[in-house]
């Protein structure tokens, strides 16, 4: 009960505090006699800034509602806030690349910051080999030019992950930076209220117009976007960064690993393992071990292809032989 009371007084607290910042009648009259009061509100002059910032705000809303009730001990549906969240986060970000003027910004000093990216992916490159190869010498014990296929397919994954944990944490930073310094400040905005002496005496005074206050709370809803953003994406991080290592074994397993037990005439071992030819002539055998896989070397006595359709379709007759259903 006092979770919804508590509801109640946050969004009495938004209107009130809404009513008093507009500086304007929240509600008007109408002569509609079914709906006396309408909402003192018109989109006619909107932009896309203007309907990218109500998307994220409206988006951010929605979310702080669903966070209280799921405090409340509702049970909601997950796939809605995810939806949510990819908007929130879509939307902020096109809003801060408008209101940053990113595109022309990048159009302007796209020489030196193409020749930056080029170098950077270069290091990140060497760093992600690096991390690949240690990864398949620490659990398999072996060269790791042995298995050509998991380092390209490791490499690429630890490039990826590199660059998206990178981006996590600079480029939220960067656009709360801009977002606060171009964005809020609006040096434009200012100098031209300046330059009236009635403003420039009396600025406490000062009361915004319509664009000035629309320009604001855009620059807000920009502000609140980027950091809903940033806390997405550092929370993703984490999630993607308990996953890499389950995800390294499989793509190992899954690019280096062709062969099963019967093409070396080996029984007794678990479903799902799998074996990979060395240049020396044995294999290695990566057993499945809960959601990861241990890996050891054995030799091998490499069948053909006929000596492997043969065992089977022995092994699938003494099925049916022991079968009453055959």
């Amino acid at each position: 009960m006092w979770g919804y009371i508590a509801l109640y007084v946050l969004f009495a607290a938004g209107i009130y505090w809404l009513d008093r910042s507009i500086h304007r009648p929240l509600f008007v009259r109408t002569q509609n006699r079914h709906f006396r009061w309408k909402l003192n509100f018109n989109v006619k002059h909107w932009a896309v800034d203007e309907y990218l910032a109500a998307m994220v705000m409206t988006c951010a809303v929605v979310l702080q509602v669903m966070m209280m009730l799921q405090w409340l001990g509702s049970t909601l549906d997950k796939t809605l806030a995810k939806w949510l969240f990819a908007v929130l986060s879509l939307g902020s970000i096109m809003l801060a690349v408008r209101l940053l003027r990113l595109v022309e910004r990048y159009t302007r000093h796209k020489g030196w910051l193409t020749v930056l990216a080029a170098l950077l992916t270069v290091a990140v490159g060497l760093v992600a080999s690096a991390e690949a190869d240690a990864f398949i010498l620490g659990q398999t014990r072996i060269e790791p030019g042995q298995f050509p296929g998991a380092q390209k397919t490791l490499t690429f994954v630890y490039l990826v992950y590199i660059w998206y944990l990178a981006a996590s944490l600079l480029l939220a930073m960067v656009m709360l930076i801009g977002a606060l310094v171009f964005g809020m400040m609006a040096p434009a905005f200012k100098q031209r209220v300046r330059r009236s002496h009635t403003t420039a005496i009396c600025w406490n005074l000062f009361v915004p117009s319509s664009d000035g206050f629309r320009r604001q709370w855009v620059n807000a809803s920009c502000v609140l976007g980027v950091i809903y953003t940033a806390v997405i994406l550092l929370a993703f991080s984490e999630v993607v960064n308990s996953k890499l290592r389950w995800a390294s074994h499989e793509l190992l397993v899954y690019a280096s690993f062709h062969l099963g037990p019967e093409d070396c005439t080996m029984t007794g071992l678990p479903a799902g393992t799998r074996l990979a030819l060395l240049a020396k002539g044995g294999v290695v055998v990566a057993e499945p071990a809960g959601e990861l896989y241990r890996y050891k070397e054995q030799a091998c006595s490499l069948q053909t292809l006929e000596q492997v359709e043969a065992a089977r379709d022995e092994r699938i007759r003494a099925a049916r032989a022991t079968d009453d259903y055959f």
